[in-house]
């Protein structure tokens, strides 16, 4: 974010603190729980949202260097993506154009793609280079037959990808591209990620970001005491949002000029990137969570990544990024996650057709109409 729009931001906040108020929508938001738990619902959703639109799947830092690559299974569908011998990103169906075997699994860096099966072998702009007994496939042209490649676009150090069609430049940042523009992630290095699997919705893992209502409340021994309860500032860009939750020390700043005024040390910055991506901006690293569907609408994989603006080579580094990784995993895994499994327990049970957002939760309300709209 630029300095003068941090400046105006820490401004915003201070009115929040002394008003005791929030962001707020004139009127309360209800969502039907039918889109927690109806498998033609999801079936939808993985249509329209997963494979016909723009899916954000890391910064730039996962696959640094020319033959970097990593992998993704986005909503069912097996990718690949890399960085070819002349720098540019891009991305591939993760199969075989032989028998349809994965060409590669995880993250690392190679100078080809070679088959386990059979040994076809694929360069990095997705072209085939080699067919073992060649001669048994007289009708292979290597030319026509490379690796099915997806539309991928990079842009200040993040890369989506979208399975059906063409990214569309213009619709992908809603004006958010003005915050990302000046965080410097393309130079950000890749330092841990997990997989967390839960039976829930894949909505929820976005949505427990969404408000800061309960931090109070359910986080009242572990990340509560750090921030304001009930007290953020919210932007929409697009279907995209921001979200701006300030920690009780931003109140030193008022000390202090305002040349010398950051916003992210005093803050949790949580932008959700539609449809499926929520990322928080800490001070000193970003976490990534991204949430798929797994199967059903009760189950869902959530994909976690950090990264730090310098490469992480020393114990006291290490140690510090640890301990504060650990305990958002620890509240988010730990305390959101398990109340929302509970939720997806009274979804199923089907007993109540809407679940209503307050005033107070404008995040919510804008992510709800949001996937109405992509969904429409």
């Amino acid at each position: 974010m630029q300095h003068a729009d941090q400046i105006a931001m820490i401004h915003r906040l201070f009115k929040h603190i002394d008003q005791k108020t929030t962001t707020c929508l004139p009127t309360v938001h209800q969502n039907s729980v039918n889109n927690y738990i109806c498998p033609e619902h999801l079936t939808r959703e993985i249509g329209e949202l997963f494979r016909k639109g723009p899916v954000f799947l890391g910064l730039s830092g996962r696959i640094p260097e020319p033959g970097g690559f990593a992998t993704e299974d986005v909503a069912g569908v097996p990718v690949l993506y890399c960085r070819d011998m002349d720098g540019k990103a891009r991305a591939y169906l993760n199969i075989c154009r032989h028998r349809g075997a994965r060409l590669v699994e995880g993250c690392g860096h190679a100078r080809r793609f070679t088959c386990p099966y059979h040994a076809w072998t694929y360069r990095l702009d997705g072209g085939l280079q080699t067919v073992p007994s060649g001669k048994d496939f007289p009708e292979i042209v290597k030319g026509g037959n490379g690796l099915h490649e997806i539309s991928c676009v990079e842009e200040h150090g993040l890369i989506f990808v979208q399975i059906d069609g063409t990214i569309d430049r213009n619709a992908l940042w809603g004006g958010l591209d003005r915050d990302f523009a000046s965080y410097g992630f393309g130079s950000f290095h890749h330092y841990r990620s997990l997989t967390i699997r839960r039976q829930m919705n894949w909505k929820l893992c976005p949505e427990t970001f969404m408000e800061g209502y309960h931090l109070q409340y359910l986080h009242r021994d572990s990340v509560g005491p750090i921030f304001f309860s009930n007290l953020m500032a919210f932007d929409a860009f697009g279907h995209n949002s921001r979200l701006t939750l300030p920690r009780r020390r931003i109140l030193e700043l008022r000390e202090r000029p305002e040349s010398d005024w950051r916003l992210i040390p005093e803050t949790a910055m949580i932008y959700n990137i539609f449809p499926n991506v929520t990322f928080v901006i800490q001070a000193g690293h970003v976490e990534m969570w991204r949430a798929y569907p797994d199967g059903g609408p009760d189950r869902c994989r959530v994909e976690v990544s950090v990264f730090t603006p310098e490469p992480v080579v020393d114990e006291k580094a290490r140690t510090y990024y640890e301990r504060n990784i650990d305990l958002a995993i620890s509240t988010v895994d730990g305390e959101d996650f398990p109340l929302s499994e509970g939720i997806q327990v009274g979804h199923m049970a089907a007993m109540q057709d809407h679940v209503t957002y307050g005033r107070n939760e404008p995040a919510l309300t804008h992510y709800s109409q949001s996937l109405d709209a992509a969904l429409a």
